[in-house]
């Protein structure tokens, strides 16, 4: 307070005024803040009350699968409807039904044919003694049938393809269409034989010619060539 007294005597006016409501106005400021905030929460708090949340339950219901039924039927299927019988003195039908029979008229059943049987169709070959079975191998020269299944590690692959020569009297009567062929290619990538697998008569003779003239990289089987059958379609058109 002397300070304050000794500030008025030497300034009478502007800082002693501040310097002495200073607290009044800070504990002013601090009741009107709060006030504030309180009647916020106030408000906050009444809207709340007048508009509560509807928090609806969960529908989640937990079923154990023993006890889960099977599933409804997609389609009502109707019932047929009862069958009435007229008369009870009807005679069962004897289709279908078993008749006994003695054991010595039921047929042995047999799968598997027994050694004496496959000797009996296939001869025996003994390998006792001095005598020594030896299998014959195929012959060098040998070239598969038609239907033989030979192995390969890489098909033939064309190197001269000469086109077939059109017939006249074909091209004379506007025929066109595909003549399938089946061609063996021997081991020197010639063609060996040629066979006619879907025909058109008058153009068969004219793929078969052109046919023989191809000349194809080999099969080859362990690095070796090896004869085989391919199948190679020939397009008869009048366009091209």
């Amino acid at each position: 307070m002397a300070t304050i007294s000794a500030l008025r005597e030497f300034m009478p006016y502007g800082a002693p005024d501040l310097i002495d409501g200073s607290a009044r106005r800070t504990l002013r400021a601090i009741l009107t803040g709060v006030s504030f905030w309180l009647l916020a929460y106030a408000a906050i708090l009444g809207w709340m009350v007048t508009h509560p949340v509807v928090i609806e339950p969960e529908r989640t219901v937990v079923v154990p699968y023993r006890e889960l039924g099977a599933p409804p039927p997609l389609a009502q299927a109707i019932p047929p409807p009862p069958v009435v019988m007229v008369s009870s003195s009807m005679k069962e039908p004897a289709v279908g039904m078993p008749v006994p029979v003695p054991d010595i008229q039921v047929p042995a059943q047999q799968t598997i044919a027994s050694q004496e049987e496959i000797a009996a169709s296939t001869g025996t070959a003994e390998t006792g003694g001095d005598r020594v079975v030896v299998v014959q191998p195929p012959e060098t020269g040998a070239l598969p049938g038609l239907n033989d299944f030979v192995y390969v590690d890489e098909l033939p692959v064309l190197v001269t393809d000469t086109p077939p020569q059109y017939p006249e009297v074909a091209r004379q009567a506007q025929l066109e269409g595909e003549v399938l062929l089946r061609v063996l290619v021997g081991k020197d990538g010639r063609v060996v034989d040629v066979h006619v697998e879907k025909s058109i008569p008058m153009l068969d003779q004219a793929a078969i010619d052109a046919a023989r003239t191809w000349v194809f990289k080999p099969a080859l089987c362990n690095n070796r060539p090896v004869a085989v059958w391919i199948t190679r379609r020939i397009r008869f058109s009048l366009r091209s």
